[in-house]
């Protein structure tokens, strides 16, 4: 049984909440309006469907500090519009996917399971920001041959979604060490953000984890 928590306004929210509760294999846990309503709720999920924009702040640092909480939760953006920047920002903070709300129920049921199970959902529009982003930097083959066998584990921890306390705890080594190392990785890359970094990593395979 996969656990869902639900964060948007009261109107979508009752769709949603309705469409997952009609998949016997969905269980809500949580159906909130605001984040710190989200933040309040008891039951861990395995994924959160959450909205761009929220009465008391942004879906993005939502999602962050739902995985800061809970580190094995899966974290979705359900918004109305795929601007490049806001895609591009919720693969740098780590979330899990990017869908638009007019995608058909059928296909929102089917990003809720795949980004459960550890595959990074993206919506057409999101699509589109990742490819521009891994256009925009060096061809792959270069850029991550740039990488030594140190980077690539952080790379791919990082593209993976955890944070950098848990890759510091992985590889044992200490959080600041991480972000220098990250530091120096973009200019590696030549990229100039850590949610750069992590759209060319995705989009040549880095960061997808094996199913649970």
């Amino acid at each position: 049984m996969i656990r869902v928590l639900l964060v948007d306004d009261p109107i979508v929210l009752a769709g949603l909440s309705a469409l997952v509760e009609s998949d016997s294999t969905l269980r809500l846990v949580g159906a909130a309006r605001t984040a710190a309503d989200a933040l309040a709720v008891a039951t861990e999920p395995d994924i959160a469907v959450l909205d761009l924009r929220l009465p008391d702040g942004d879906g993005i640092a939502l999602g962050a500090a739902l995985k800061h909480r809970w580190p094995g939760v899966r974290v979705v953006v359900f918004t109305m519009r795929a601007d490049d920047q806001s895609v591009i920002r919720s693969l740098g903070a780590g979330l899990d996917g990017y869908l638009l709300k007019d995608s058909d129920p059928d296909d929102v049921l089917a990003a809720i399971h795949s980004a459960a199970h550890g595959t990074l959902v993206l919506g057409r529009g999101a699509q589109a920001a990742v490819v521009a982003a891994a256009a925009a930097a060096p061809p792959a083959a270069t850029a991550l041959a740039a990488l030594d066998s140190r980077d690539l584990e952080i790379l791919e921890l990082l593209a993976r979604g955890l944070p950098v306390s848990q890759v510091a705890a992985r590889l044992f080594l200490a959080p600041k060490t991480i972000r220098n190392r990250l530091s120096d990785m973009l200019g590696k890359l030549g990229v100039a953000t850590r949610a750069e970094a992590l759209a060319l990593a995705r989009a040549n395979g880095l960061g997808t984890p094996p199913h649970r």
